[in-house]
């Protein structure tokens, strides 16, 4: 829109006059030139072509606005009808909602009240559920204790838990059932039948397992019997072992005070001899021949049974030996371990020897492949090789 227009100016000939008239009166006020008068009517023939072309702008604005005002009125026109259109059809809507409202609540209440007995129906199922949980928890404190012995029991325990887990499966599927009621009411109608009846053989079912919980019982009562009655023999076993261990032991202690007899009386055998044994032997010459224990700087010791003493190549070393009647592999490797402690004590080199009866062919496999420098005599050969005494 034009700027006269925003600003309210009306563009009239009458107002093109007064301008004209203005500017004449002004200018009979002003003495001017022939040149500057000539512009200046030329400048005043120049506004009132403008102002003449304002005006004609003005026009033909108006007629727009007064087509744009009626087209715009009847624009507005149809959308009042539309809207009145739309608020009638809302009120049918309203109508209809109140209606479904109505029928929905009625089917609802119906509902509801067979929810109602189903879950009253459940109830009095997890009353007799919690009595069989408590007998089942009483028979599982006994089957802890005899769990080795009671396999049956379990698989039966574990059957009811199945039972237990599927109906709450078939409880779930129900509850989803009642949350689709407002769409499919006739279908969910059906579906209370055939859940009563349900409902029905759980019950049955749960008779069965009450029943099957009491044999149950009965049975775990007679295991108990019957484990007590094993208990009593395995405490009269358990007697009878001990007796058995303390006789072994007695028996262990005899021989072993049988096997050190026998080994003093070969190491004493063997002292006889230990000179010239560790000449022929070692090539050492021996100062001290003794049964002697090695104490170490922290207060441990080893027991050395057959201990010598002496040099070689001008060299301190030293010879120790053990005598077994029948070495083993065990007493071997003890030898070898203090061969080891008495070397690194010593500061010098430690010769080892055990001296037996008799040795096994393992033993003596063992000796060459294991320990190759320990040593092993015969217990007469001291004598047949160095008979004359010292």
């Amino acid at each position: 829109m034009p700027q006269a227009r925003k600003k309210g100016l009306e563009i009239t000939p009458e107002l093109i006059s007064l301008i004209t008239r203005l500017i004449d009166e002004k200018m009979q006020a002003i003495y001017v030139g022939r040149s500057e008068f000539a512009e200046l009517k030329e400048l005043v023939g120049q506004i009132s072509q403008n102002l003449s072309y304002l005006s004609e702008i003005q026009r033909r604005s108006q007629e727009e606005f007064v087509s744009f005002r009626k087209t715009t009125e009847e624009n507005f026109n149809r959308v009042w009808e539309s809207i009145n259109q739309l608020a009638e059809a809302q009120r049918r809507t309203e109508e209809s909602l109140e209606s479904f409202k109505r029928e929905t609540a009625e089917n609802f209440k119906r509902v509801w009240e067979s929810i109602n007995q189903l879950i009253e129906a459940q109830r009095r199922t997890e009353e007799r559920l919690n009595q069989l949980t408590i007998k089942v928890e009483q028979l599982a404190e006994a089957q802890r204790k005899t769990e080795e012995r009671l396999n049956q029991i379990t698989i039966r325990v574990e059957q009811l838990a199945e039972a237990q887990r599927k109906t709450e499966e078939r409880l779930n599927q129900l509850a989803i059932r009642v949350e689709q009621l407002a769409e499919a009411q006739r279908r969910t109608e059906e579906r209370l039948n055939e859940l009563a009846e349900a409902q029905r053989r759980t019950e049955e079912r749960l008779d069965q397992l009450a029943i099957k919980v009491e044999q149950l019982a009965e049975a775990q009562r007679k295991t108990e019997e019957r484990l007590n009655q094993l208990a009593e023999a395995q405490r009269r076993t358990e007697e009878r072992l001990i007796w058995l261990i303390n006789e072994h032991e007695r028996t262990r202690e005899i021989l072993a005070g049988i096997s050190d007899t026998v080994g003093y009386g070969l190491e004493d055998k063997v002292m006889f001899f230990a000179r010239k044994f560790a000449k022929h032997e070692y090539g050492v010459e021996a100062e001290i021949v003794d049964r002697r224990n090695v104490v170490y700087p922290d207060g441990r010791y080893d027991e050395v049974n057959i201990y010598i003493e002496g040099k070689k190549n001008g060299e301190k070393v030293y010879i120790i030996g053990e005598c077994k009647s029948r070495p083993s592999k065990k007493e071997i490797e003890k030898l070898a371990k203090k061969m080891e402690r008495l070397r690194n004590y010593l500061n010098a080199d430690v010769y080892a020897f055990v001296v037996g009866y008799y040795f096994s062919p393992e033993v003596e496999a063992y000796l060459r492949e294991e320990y190759p420098n320990i040593r092993a005599f015969k217990s007469f050969e001291f004598e047949m090789k160095y008979g004359e005494k010292v």
